[in-house]
C-alpha cells in the first residue's frame, strides 16, 4: 500500500520517508521506456531520483532527534538577525573589505565555491576554461587524477575574481545562510488551518524539476498532463507514494523556486 502525500500531519509527513521505496534497476529501465528516455536522459533520471531519496532519508533522520519546538525556532530568529546585521555591515563597508585580507585570506573564498556558485552568483562571468588543456596536460605532465587535483588546477580564475569581487562572494554566501532560516521559520509559523508543508514529497519534486532538462531534454512546466507533470506521477508511483495533489503542487514548487529551477536548466 502507497503512503498517502497530501491532508497529513507534521508526523504524517516525516513518517513517509519511512515508506520510500528506492527503484530497482528494471524499475528504472520502465520508467525510462515509458517516457522514452535515451540512455543519457536514463542515468540523469536514475541519478536524480536515488539522490533524491537519500536527500529525504537522511533529513528525516535529523528530523527524528530534534530539540523543543520553541528553542530551534529561537535559534533559528537569533541566527537569522545576526546574518542580517552581517549583511548590513558589509554592504555599507564594502570599499574597506579589500583592505581587509591578510596574504593567507587572498583569493580563498573564491577557490571554496564552484564554478557553478560563482556562475550564480555573476551569470555573465566567462571563465573560458578549455577542459582537453587540462586532459592534455594531465597526459604530458602525468597529473594526479584525484578531483582535489583538478579543483586544484582550475582554482587560480576563481581566486582572481575573489581577489576582485569580495564584498560580493560575502554577501551571496550570507544570502544562502539567510535563506536556510527564512525558510524554517515560515514553515514554523502557525498554520491557519491548512496542511503542514510536505517537504519530502517537495525535496523530490525540486530534484526533479532542477533537473528536467537533463532527463526530459526541456525545462519543466506546470502545465496538468504535461511531460514534466507525468514523469513527477510516475516516479512517485515507482517510489512508493500515492498520487497527491500534483498540478497545484507542481505549481507552487516551480513559482516558489523559480530562479532555482531557471538556473539548474539553463542552456549553459
Amino acid at each position: 500500500m502507497m503512503a498517502k502525500t497530501n491532508s497529513m500531519t507534521a508526523e504524517d509527513i516525516l513518517a513517509l520517508a519511512d515508506h520510500i521505496i528506492l527503484p530497482d534497476d528494471d524499475a528504472f529501465q520502465e520508467l525510462a521506456k515509458q517516457h522514452k528516455l535515451s540512455a543519457e536522459q536514463a542515468w540523469a533520471l536514475t541519478r536524480t531520483v536515488k539522490s533524491a531519496i537519500e536527500k529525504v532519508t537522511l533529513h528525516a533522520e535529523k528530523r527524528y532527534d530534534v530539540p523543543a519546538a520553541d528553542i530551534a525556532t529561537e535559534r533559528a530568529e537569533t541566527i537569522l538577525d545576526l546574518l542580517k546585521k552581517l549583511h548590513t555591515q558589509i554592504t555599507i563597508g564594502r570599499d574597506t573589505l579589500h583592505h581587509i585580507q591578510p596574504p593567507e585570506n587572498l583569493g580563498l573564498l573564491g577557490s571554496m565555491l564552484s564554478f557553478q556558485a560563482l556562475n550564480e552568483l555573476n551569470p555573465k562571468i566567462e571563465f573560458e576554461l578549455d577542459v582537453s588543456d587540462f586532459v592534455a596536460d594531465q597526459t604530458r605532465l602525468n597529473l594526479p587524477k584525484g578531483i582535489i587535483d583538478v579543483e586544484r588546477y582550475f582554482a587560480q580564475p576563481k581566486q582572481m575574481y575573489d581577489l576582485k569581487n569580495r564584498p560580493d562572494i560575502l554577501i551571496f554566501i550570507i544570502d544562502k545562510m539567510c535563506a536556510q532560516f527564512e525558510s524554517y521559520l515560515i514553515e514554523r509559523r502557525p498554520n491557519k488551518g491548512g496542511a503542514p508543508s510536505n517537504w519530502v514529497r517537495d525535496t523530490i519534486l525540486f530534484d526533479l524539476a532542477c533537473n528536467a532538462r537533463s532527463i526530459l531534454g526541456k525545462r519543466p512546466t506546470s502545465s496538468a498532463k504535461g511531460p514534466f507533470d507525468r514523469l513527477c506521477s510516475d516516479v512517485f508511483s515507482a517510489i512508493g507514494l500515492e498520487a497527491f495533489d500534483q498540478p497545484s503542487a507542481v505549481a507552487r514548487m516551480l513559482k516558489k523556486y523559480r530562479d532555482e529551477v531557471k538556473f539548474w536548466n539553463s542552456d549553459k
